[in-house]
């Protein structure tokens, strides 16, 4: 068997080991458009598995899978478009077209299993087992193309579960890829702005209950006027019948219910009337304006839904979505991996700097004055580090030009400043807001020093 790449846990490497590891560097620069990066390691104990591997992760082979899966995508709804009925005009074409589709997924998820061997399980997890359950669904709707009745029942409508499939486009478009991490990465917080949200609606669907489950009992409601202040007729003639302060509408609905009852009959019913409100959907006329209007006090319903309105859908509403894009521009957090080793490595040298020379002198096996990479690795290990060697190979060809370490050299990466970790956009522009307001407050004393000079001067 050969291996792919580095582990950690078997940080000595070879020349061929060596040589592996630069094959899959350049590997992963050729997929830089692409979200499925090769693995770090992987073992090749079946025939041909490399060359099934290398095969698969061929940049023509990817997008000739997308292709494919956007085909199918766009096949299932021309099929809910031109034929969506129970008894279809071409159902041959349909049963047959899905099962060419599944045929392809299938040979390419076996594809992939076989070059992955047993890495197909601990990379990328989570990605190939929903592939392997989409594609498991998909043969066995392959039967129906010869058998329509094989999936009897309720059973058929897992061929609803088909749609899904564009998912998989996810795992390969690097930017479709790097929205689904965030939105993933942003759930938390999304989580509790929802959970205010629905705390709020729920206190409103509650007192609405209260307020307006009996609006409208008896199947109609008096809505009031104001026709005497604005001087449309007098009060002799309200007494006369000839105008009147007020008129009966009728409260039932178009569903047979009363108004209170359909809207606010009981907790969950108003919950979904506040729901309805606050997506915007004639909620003014169908809801708010019968209990507005079918009162001689108005203010009372008014500020209900007003209130409701300020607060659930401009500020709350708008809370949800600070959150989400706050978390989405935010940096996922994850450090750089071989920054991170070189780090640990220049920690590892700073504890012992004062002796640094004599152990410079242990080091150097071979007595030439300077370090050679054989001798640098095997020096980091016996001092502690159990990390993959590639980084130390990294490490040493940046401080060495020439194929070996002096001792100056050794002495200028232990001197060598940390450098900031990188945060969030919004921690990065309050540290450059720090920067700045530390410059200007130095540029106002070099001025107020130069003031005070050119005074002295003046007087003298």
């Amino acid at each position: 068997s050969t291996e792919f790449g580095s582990s950690p846990a078997t940080p000595h490497h070879g020349d061929d080991g060596a040589s592996v590891t630069t094959e899959a560097s350049n590997l992963k620069l050729k997929w830089d458009g692409f979200a499925v990066q090769p693995p770090t390691r992987i073992t090749f104990c079946l025939p041909h598995q490399r060359e099934v591997f290398d095969f698969y992760r061929k940049p023509w082979v990817q997008v000739a899978v997308a292709v494919l899966i956007c085909s199918n995508f766009i096949f299932n709804c021309a099929e809910k478009e031109w034929d969506p009925y129970t008894n279809q005009l071409r159902p041959q074409l349909w049963r047959w077209g899905e099962f060419a589709f599944n045929l392809f997924f299938l040979i390419e998820l076996l594809v992939n299993f076989y070059g992955l061997g047993f890495a197909f399980w601990r990379y990328n997890a989570a990605w190939n087992l929903f592939d392997l359950v989409v594609v498991s669904i998909g043969c066995l709707t392959m039967a129906e193309a010869f058998a329509p009745a094989f999936l009897p029942g309720s059973l058929s409508l897992i061929r609803n579960l088909r749609a899904f499939r564009i998912f998989r486009l996810f795992k390969r478009v690097k930017s479709l890829n790097k929205i689904i991490k965030s939105l993933v990465r942003a759930i938390p917080g999304v989580f509790h702005a929802f959970l205010i949200q629905i705390i709020v609606m729920c206190i409103y669907a509650i007192i609405g209950v209260d307020l307006f489950h009996m609006k409208g009992a008896d199947g109609e409601y008096t809505t009031y006027n104001e026709n005497v202040l604005r001087g449309v007729c007098t009060e002799e003639e309200v007494d006369d019948g000839l105008c009147s302060l007020n008129i009966s509408v009728s409260s039932v609905t178009a569903r047979g219910f009363t108004y209170g009852e359909e809207y606010f009959g009981t907790f969950f019913r108003a919950l979904y009337t506040l729901f309805q409100v606050l997506t915007g959907e004639s909620w003014a006329e169908a809801i708010a304006r019968p209990a507005v209007m079918g009162t001689t006090q108005a203010i009372g319903p008014a500020l209900f839904y007003v209130s409701f309105i300020l607060i659930c859908q401009i500020v709350l509403i708008n809370v949800v979505v600070a959150v989400l894009l706050d978390k989405m521009v935010e940096d996922d957090g994850t450090p750089d991996k071989a920054q991170t080793m070189a780090d640990k490595i220049r920690e590892l040298l700073n504890e012992r700097h004062g002796s640094l020379e004599d152990m410079f002198r242990g080091w150097d096996t071979n007595d030439t004055g300077s370090l050679s990479k054989s001798e640098f690795r095997d020096a980091l290990f016996s001092m502690g580090y159990n990390g993959p060697s590639k980084v130390l190979d990294r490490l040493f060809t940046s401080i060495s030009i020439t194929g070996e370490i002096p001792f100056a050299d050794l002495d200028r990466l232990v001197s060598m400043p940390t450098p900031r970790p990188k945060g969030s956009v919004k921690d990065e522009v309050f540290a450059l807001r720090d920067e700045l307001k530390s410059d200007l407050a130095r540029i106002e004393a070099d001025l107020a020093c130069h003031r005070q000079w050119l005074q002295k001067e003046l007087l003298c």
